[in-house]
């Protein structure tokens, strides 16, 4: 569970009840602007206790019910003032302190967070017991991940004591006992939090083993967790990248083809595409990548497979549409350029090429394969100075390892260069 969960964490709405009698002339406002922001009416509120705050500066429960209202309303700077005002003037205030803290990581003010969680959970909470009091702890956790691994590991510790047996605790202190160097320690976490059938614990564990190159145990383990896991497809993805890995390229298809006939998973799928390809099975990858396109329109890297196998199968036209949507989705994807360069050739489609293989070049160096097609696409288009160039660079660039294509362009230099 990462810092995502923390800054998106509700805020708590909650009363400290200190009406003395210098606040009681406010006691209307403070409970009309409340009746707002228990209907959800975060404006109506806001203006209430802006005009209340400035008659009573030192009410900490109408600076903590302004800061309630402005989070709602995404305004965090001023959300953040409120809340530091209602924590100072009642330091001893549980919620002050977690909403603060919360505010702060929604911001990215992971140091400042971290100290304001850090308070609430030397606290007692007004409201939700010994459950609100674990959950600070788990945003607390979470946020020192951001900015400390060694006291992230030990706030996780904390959490693993005050909920005992959860998996996504177990996982979190796995974490972080990775990133502070123990990795044997780690491996222990991950088994214990994949055991309960945590994912993040299955995935975790494969990772460490895959960077320690221990592809045996990570085989060992997913088989056996997948025996008593059948169901779970990210440990069957897992398994079919391990034994990938391994170069048992069709025990993985194999298997993952079972699974995915059995239980179609986009997860799944995506794993046994990229088996077809590594195995040259093009029009099987084409078939899934098709698929999840589709359901996922706007994943840049779907399109570039997608394109990638199709080219492998002549057919450029849909390649080409295929790899200018990835392009358009992230025109970082760089390996993309050349295979759309070279559809768009195949398509007779020159000007494309020439675009593409220009555009390619300010991202990444230029090849012996680049200035060839590029020359040839020129040639093409009967633009001959400019394809002259590149059939120079060309040859200057290949230095003898293509000697059909040299060849052909020393013949097309003496027709197309003025004598």
């Amino acid at each position: 569970m990462g810092i995502s969960n923390a800054i998106s964490a509700a805020v708590v709405l909650a009363s400290l009840a200190l009406q003395s009698p210098a606040q009681a002339p406010s006691a209307d406002t403070l409970q009309e602007a409340e009746s707002f922001l228990q209907k959800q009416q975060y404006e109506q509120a806001e203006v209430r206790l802006q005009g209340l705050v400035k008659t009573q500066p030192g009410n900490p429960q109408a600076w903590f019910d302004l800061g309630f209202a402005e989070s709602h309303l995404n305004k965090n700077p001023e959300a953040i003032t409120a809340y530091r005002k209602a924590a100072e003037l009642s330091p001893k205030w549980f919620e002050a302190n977690q909403n603060l803290g919360l505010t702060l990581a929604r911001a990215g003010n992971f140091p400042e967070a971290a100290k304001a969680l850090g308070t609430a959970v030397q606290l007692k909470p007004t409201v939700g017991g010994q459950k609100a009091l674990i959950e600070a702890w788990q945003s607390l956790a979470q946020v020192l991940e951001e900015t400390d691994a060694k006291e992230a590991l030990e706030a996780y510790a904390r959490l693993e004591e005050l909920r005992p047996g959860d998996a996504e605790v177990i996982s979190g202190k796995g974490r972080m006992m990775e990133r502070t160097g123990d990795a044997a320690g780690a491996e222990q976490q991950y088994i214990k939090a994949a055991t309960m059938g945590s994912n993040a614990g299955v995935e975790r564990l494969v990772d460490l083993y895959l960077k320690q190159k221990r592809l045996a145990d990570a085989e060992t383990w997913l088989q056996k967790y997948v025996e008593k896991n059948p169901k779970n497809t990210l440990a069957q993805a897992q398994l079919g990248k391990v034994l990938m890995a391994e170069g048992k390229t069709k025990e993985a298809i194999a298997n993952l083809e079972a699974v995915n006939t059995a239980s179609p998973d986009p997860a799944v799928s995506r794993v046994l595409s990229n088996l077809y390809a590594e195995n040259k099975q093009y029009a099987e990858a084409s078939k899934l990548l098709q698929q999840l396109v589709e359901q996922s329109p706007r994943n840049a890297e779907l399109h570039w497979n997608y394109g990638e196998a199709l080219l492998h199968q002549h057919n450029y036209a849909d390649a080409e549409a295929e790899l200018i949507k990835a392009l358009q989705l992230n025109s970082k994807l760089t390996d993309a350029y050349w295979e759309l360069a070279y559809a768009a050739d195949q398509n007779k489609h020159y000007e494309l090429a020439v675009r593409v293989l220009d555009a390619r070049a300010k991202l990444l160096p230029e090849t012996a394969g680049t200035y060839w097609l590029r020359a040839t696409s020129y040639d093409n288009l009967r633009i001959y100075k400019p394809a002259a160039e590149n059939y120079k660079l060309f040859l200057a660039a290949s230095g003898g390892k293509s000697p059909d294509q040299e060849f052909q362009a020393r013949h097309r230099l003496k027709a197309i260069e003025p004598q």
